[in-house]
């Protein structure tokens, strides 16, 4: 996933750099650039879904035997379950990938491979 988001996105290349000297209008320039790629990549590649279907910032109920991977309490957590609370964020669960298959031998540790030019 990280070579394909490297590949089509130069999300790697964008994380490593230092952009603090960049100014905001160039950076902002830069991200929305990223941004549509890496998107695109998700995309393609990974069908996402919510963890809870509700709005954000209404209430939910959370019942006992809850998935604590998928659910994570905040806030001033007392008190038995079922318990309720505002849903601050619906989170993110994966549903489906089709990714391509990965190369053989010691191209799988590869996100990106060097390029060189010759003249």
């Amino acid at each position: 996933m990280l070579a394909l988001l490297q590949r089509d996105g130069r999300l790697v290349d964008f994380l490593e750099e230092d952009v603090s000297s960049y100014p905001d209008g160039q950076l902002g320039a830069a991200v929305r650039s990223i941004h549509t790629s890496c998107r695109q990549v998700l995309e393609r590649y990974i069908k996402l879904e919510p963890v809870l279907p509700s709005e954000e910032d209404h209430p939910v109920t959370v019942q006992p035997g809850f998935d604590a991977a998928a659910i994570k309490l905040v806030g001033n957590v007392s008190g038995e379950l079922p318990i309720r609370g505002l849903l601050r964020h619906r989170g993110w669960r994966v549903a489906a990938v089709t990714l391509p298959s990965l190369p053989q031998g010691s191209g799988r540790a590869i996100v990106a491979p060097a390029e060189v030019e010759v003249s």
